[in-house]
């Protein structure tokens, strides 16, 4: 836990520290007991195959709490770029995908080209697979994630909708609070809290949404408007988004 500040932060309780190892320990254990499988054992092709997807997906679970850690102590070392929010989608996307193959969940995009956004790329690819895992986490037996964007005159809206059992409503009232979960087998509730912070330090917001089917959530960014004088120069002009979500749909 060395390398991780959130053992050396101040404001961290002990429960915050002994949460994150015993989330941790899960998706360990769960390569731990595969791998024993694998070597011990002579299986048929399916069962391999399942083994193997296991694995998969505790070592890319292992990854994402890692970088939400470790990111607690990156603090102002933040590098904004302007990039077009449908390639940061498909980066997110493509992180998960053999995961969701595995799953038989189907992924659907309904992403416009050419949205631009001023942002800490790694920072919004990590907020958006946190959101896909946890639809994951959500849909063990199979489903539909639905990504989509809606463009106002000053900022976008990224919604991610899934077909899973929706927020459970003990957790609704807390859900962006750190260690706030409900029944998730590989989740330390550090995720949304953290997709909330990264949205606030881009200017923009995250909020859940209570579709009639599984869970919805939003992320509204600031976008960056190409006036004709700012295109003509090859040049993008930043207007500071101060809209709220209202008027964006």
């Amino acid at each position: 836990m060395n390398t991780c500040s959130i053992a050396y932060d101040q404001t961290a309780s002990v429960s915050e520290v002994e949460s994150f190892a015993h989330d941790l320990r899960n998706p360990l254990a769960a390569i731990h007991v595969s791998a024993e499988m694998l070597v011990r054992s002579s299986l048929s092709g399916p069962h391999v195959h399942r083994l193997a997807r296991n694995m998969y997906c505790a070592s890319v679970r292992i990854r994402e709490l890692l970088d939400q850690c470790l990111d607690r102590g990156r603090g102002a070392d933040r590098r904004f770029e302007v990039v077009d929010l449908g390639d940061v989608v498909a980066s997110a996307v493509e992180r998960i995908a053999v995961s969701a193959e595995f799953q038989s969940v189907g992924i659907s995009l309904d992403v416009a080209v050419g949205l631009l956004v001023s942002m800490d790329r790694p920072r919004m690819i990590r907020v958006l697979v946190n959101l896909l895992v946890n639809a994951l986490e959500a849909m063990p037996q199979g489903g539909t994630i639905h990504i989509s964007t809606v463009s106002g005159r000053r900022s976008v809206l990224l919604r991610v909708r899934d077909t899973g059992p929706g927020i459970s409503p003990e957790i609704r009232d807390r859900l962006f609070q750190p260690l706030a979960t409900s029944g998730k087998t590989h989740g330390v509730g550090l995720g949304l809290a953290f997709s909330r912070q990264v949205a606030i330090d881009h200017g923009g917001e995250i909020w859940a949404e209570s579709p009639r089917r599984g869970a919805c959530f939003v992320v509204r960014l600031p976008r960056i408007i190409a006036s004709r004088r700012a295109a003509s120069c090859g040049r993008p002009s930043l207007e500071n988004a101060t809209d709220r979500r209202r008027g964006e749909e």
